[in-house]
């Protein structure tokens, strides 16, 4: 069904758990060895999940409890205190910092995963290949575009797709079928109901090849060089931060304490099979160093 996506998410918040948030360290537990409730966000838990069972695979005393739900609700539980950590692809909503200035609530301690990006996907067999991105943008807040034409599909607003695209403009009035996870967007572009798809790049990077999709370039204006050019959504682009719809995969801690939720955290974020799977998906791991070559 068509519908306008509204701009602005809403986010119940179970204000009486905030206390929550100062629970000390549980007896017994270490960074390895312990018990805990994660949530993660569900357009990233195919690149999570796999590291959580890493984690668990190489410490026999570790048991983690992953509830995958959209990033608003996985939010929504860590302000809540019902889960330890959280791992989702946006930054807090300005409701949610809001929130926490009024309630005096410190930020909660969060480790950078990996950065991911914003794909604008498409059929191969669509004659469409590079958008500008001062058109995109205008289609995206509702104004009349070359854009406008093609049926767009994109995740509800409690998605992190969603909202971090909300982020990038002035207001989402894009009209497009609006499905509840970005997975369901690759069904639509593969049923052909769908001309354009907003996904993120390492869930595009999964379904390229079989759904003979590729990613819209998007030309911009060369800051050095005042030259436009064409990016393509790539790690190279992103670390040299010329992509512009970059999208931040981040570890959340309820607990401020060197605990075993942050022993989880940490080793996702820091750990060399964690990052090496970040890269093979197609997306930047936060910690890794690169060493970019020019192709002559």
């Amino acid at each position: 069904m068509k519908r306008a996506l509204a701009n602005v998410v809403a986010v119940a918040i179970l204000l009486p758990l905030f206390v929550a948030c100062d629970q000390q360290q549980q007896g017994g537990e270490t960074l390895f060895r312990g018990t805990a409730r994660i949530a993660c966000d569900r357009e990233i838990v195919a690149l999570i999940g796999p590291q959580i069972e890493w984690f668990r695979s190489h410490h026999e005393q570790a048991t983690i409890e992953l509830d995958t739900l959209s990033a608003a609700e996985a939010m929504q539980r860590l302000l809540a205190g019902t889960v330890r950590a959280a791992f989702i692809a946006r930054d807090y909503l300005p409701q949610e910092d809001s929130l926490l200035r009024a309630y005096s609530i410190e930020p909660h301690k969060r480790l950078p995963i990996a950065t991911d990006a914003l794909v604008f996907a498409v059929p191969r067999s669509l004659q469409l290949d590079t958008v500008d991105e001062a058109v995109l943008r205008n289609t995206i807040e509702g104004k009349t575009t070359s854009l406008s034409s093609y049926r767009w599909a994109i995740p509800y607003p409690s998605s992190s797709v969603t909202a971090n695209l909300a982020s990038f403009v002035s207001g989402i009035r894009l009209r497009g079928i609006s499905t509840p996870v970005g997975e369901d967007v690759f069904r639509l572009l593969a049923e052909r109901r769908a001309d354009i798809g907003i996904v993120l790049l390492s869930q595009f990077n999964r379904w390229k090849d079989s759904l003979q999709l590729r990613a819209l370039r998007i030309v911009v204006r060369d800051t050095a060089t005042g030259d436009r050019i064409a990016i393509a959504p790539h790690p190279a682009t992103i670390v040299k931060e010329r992509y512009p719809f970059r999208v931040p995969i981040y570890g959340y801690l309820l607990e401020t304490a060197r605990n075993f939720p942050f022993g989880v955290v940490s080793s996702i974020a820091h750990e060399p099979q964690p990052q090496r799977a970040m890269l093979e998906a197609g997306v930047v791991p936060a910690y890794a160093r690169f060493q970019l070559v020019e192709q002559e």
